[in-house]
């Protein structure tokens, strides 16, 4: 039993080595997302060499000592996002109604049919902008009576995964879809101006994802998160990128795309907010994001029930306060971070 304990203490230790290795092949990349699931079977493992102590085997101590290093970096990793964290989005009671954006996105599993499940989703949060991932060709007939309650649209459906549908009950300027990697890969990038007047610019992002079997690299998902991020760096106006960012909140990935761009992730001191996967409790990550910049405060934000998805669909309430500027502090990316998010921008992409 204890040597069986000692194969699992290693290979669990050399797990968490592995994910610090900075490399875009696909291996390398899925050790950064269970984090919480591997803290857990850190401390369990750590609950059963209680059983053998005290220890006198070198190896056996060493085993243990590299769990309690293992499990003091993951919980550092995952701490931002617990509810004991300083909280980086202010919770605001409300806002001018002029001022409010309701915001609905779910990535809806393409082979998805329950229409009117997400129909009934959206129907009951009322949302002001809605953004739909996975879409395709039946996905846009099936919410087809969206367009006559939200007059702007983008829409793009396509058979491969990553089509889309936007819709906007707010007036848009400048609306395009963007292939700003891949000319299979959309994206969306608007102008959107909230009842008050006030413009607001926003990006909708389903960047590609390593996955054996159809992209073994990450750098394609990388490039596109470090160009938009390097855009919202340069934008002078409030604004907001969301969508399903295909990363996990805690990779480094998503971390210099927070620091570079100086948004503010709501979830950070709230929760995970796990949306993916819907169908595995033991597996979920949080992938769907929206990030702010600092002139918006939360009203709310929940994770919806299921609907057919192997996501759930987030629905998030914010409020642009323009005075929150000067006292939410935004993360800042250094000189070489800076550079890196620049490298990353303009590498080549593995076809």
């Amino acid at each position: 039993m204890i040597i069986l304990l000692a194969v699992v203490s290693s290979l669990l230790i050399l797990s968490v080595f592995i994910s610090l290795i900075r490399n875009d092949f696909w291996f390398f990349r899925v050790f950064e997302y269970p984090r919480l699931q591997k803290i857990a079977i850190v401390l369990a493992t750590l609950g059963s060499w209680l059983f053998f102590w005290p220890l006198e085997n070198t190896l056996y101590i060493i085993l243990v000592g590299g769990l309690v290093v293992c499990a003091l970096y993951l919980f550092y990793n995952i701490y931002p996002y617990t509810i004991i964290a300083k909280k980086e989005m202010r919770l605001i009671k409300g806002g001018t109604k002029e001022n409010v954006v309701r915001i609905f996105a779910a990535n809806v599993l393409q082979t998805n049919t329950n229409y009117a499940a997400m129909l009934a989703q959206i129907e009951s949060c009322d949302p002001d902008i809605i953004f739909l991932l996975e879409t395709n060709g039946a996905w846009a007939a099936g919410v087809k009576s969206l367009e006559q309650k939200y007059p702007y649209q983008l829409l793009e459906p396509l058979e491969n995964t990553y089509g889309l549908l936007f819709f906007s009950r707010l007036k848009l300027k400048n609306a395009k879809v963007n292939y700003l990697v891949k000319n299979d890969i959309p994206s969306i990038e608007t102008l959107m101006y909230l009842p008050s007047g006030q413009e607001v610019q926003i990006w909708g992002l389903h960047p590609e994802p390593p996955v054996p079997g159809e992209n073994l690299y990450a750098t394609a998902k990388d490039k596109e998160l470090m160009k938009v991020a390097l855009k919202v760096r340069d934008c002078l106006i409030p604004c907001f990128v969301f969508g399903d960012l295909n990363d996990v909140a805690w990779s480094y990935s998503t971390e210099l795309f927070r620091k570079t761009s100086r948004l503010l992730d709501p979830r950070r001191g709230r929760g995970f907010y796990s949306t993916f996967s819907a169908h595995h409790w033991f597996l979920r990550f949080p992938l769907d994001y929206i990030f702010c910049s600092r002139h918006f405060g939360l009203i709310a934000m929940k994770r919806m029930p299921k609907n057919g998805s192997d996501h759930f669909a987030t629905f998030t309430q914010i409020a642009f306060q323009p005075e929150l500027k000067d006292v939410q502090e935004a993360p800042m990316a250094d000189k070489e971070e800076i550079e890196k998010a620049k490298e990353l921008a303009s590498q080549p992409v593995h076809e």
